[in-house]
């Protein structure tokens, strides 16, 4: 069975538009046998640590050989590389190099990386357009590589995975009884806000469900909130517009507000400007 294809982009707050509808179109041009799926086309414009991980949160349910396509590109057309990383857990993501890949090159390793030969794997009728990569090159290359036209050495030259553009991060830590770490993701349909602060940190310090956190809220240093929150398994464990803090789907720190937006409310981003802090009381 051919690898299937699977794609992201910031195209549109819903999850298909005409332009992805393209990128699909393009796969069955080159081989009708291949299968093609969504993973979000939601990304907040140009927002690149968003399109990182957002391949982080799903490749670990997808199979070996499993082929992403990854389109949030605000210097398309530029000089940035487009390329082909091979995961080291078998998997492919087709995507310009420009901090994409952060997030898996951090935590499930790339264990080689090569720029798409343009020459060789761009689709030939819109090659006057270089403002469509997502159709004209990633979604076309991926779809040669998923059919077997070409193998990974097709794609074109390697470069060195130290290479990479990457996102500077911040790593969880504990120091002087406060965990504290990088809001990864805020959720503006469920307005949950997952931290990047692993579950075991808590375990290790003794937390248990029932406790109370201190939890504060910073972007660029400046605080966004601060209050006191039960830390439990689920929503319903608070009264209806009350904070909790829980395990989240990326088995990390997470606070939200049962039945209201968290996000909206408080007006939380995500990425390494924005800072979360738990601390026992």
């Amino acid at each position: 069975m051919k690898p299937v294809i699977v794609m992201q982009t910031d195209f549109s707050d819903t999850e298909i538009s005409s332009a992805v509808c393209t990128m699909h179109g393009i796969c069955q041009m080159i081989d009708p046998e291949l299968r093609t799926f969504n993973n979000t086309h939601g990304i907040p414009p140009f927002d690149i640590y968003a399109a990182a991980n957002a391949l982080d949160y799903i490749v670990d349910y997808w199979p070996a050989g499993t082929i992403f396509v990854s389109v949030v590109d605000p210097g398309v057309g530029t000089a940035r590389k487009a390329c082909v990383a091979k995961l080291k857990n078998g998997q492919y993501v087709v995507t310009p190099d420009n901090g994409t890949l952060t997030c898996l090159y951090e935590r499930v390793g790339i264990e080689q990386v090569r720029e798409i030969d343009e020459t060789r794997n761009r689709y030939e009728a819109t090659r006057k357009c270089d403002i469509f990569h997502g159709r004209d090159l990633f979604a076309y290359c991926a779809a040669r590589l998923a059919s077997g036209l070409i193998d990974f050495e097709g794609v074109g030259p390697s470069y060195s995975v130290a290479d990479i553009i990457r996102i500077q991060l911040i790593e969880p830590i504990e120091e002087a009884g406060v965990l504290s770490g990088m809001i990864q993701s805020a959720s503006r349909h469920f307005g949950l806000v997952a931290s990047n602060i692993p579950y075991q940190m808590g375990d290790k310090m003794g937390l248990a469900y029932g406790d109370m956190l201190e939890v504060w809220i910073t972007c660029k240093g400046k605080e966004i909130y601060r209050d006191k929150v039960v830390y439990h398994k689920s929503f319903g464990y608070v009264s209806e517009g009350q904070p909790i803090v829980m395990v989240s789907e990326f088995l990390t720190m997470q606070i939200a507000l049962n039945l209201r937006n968290f996000v909206l409310e408080y007006k939380i981003g995500h990425g390494p400007e924005w800072m979360i802090y738990l601390k026992p009381v």
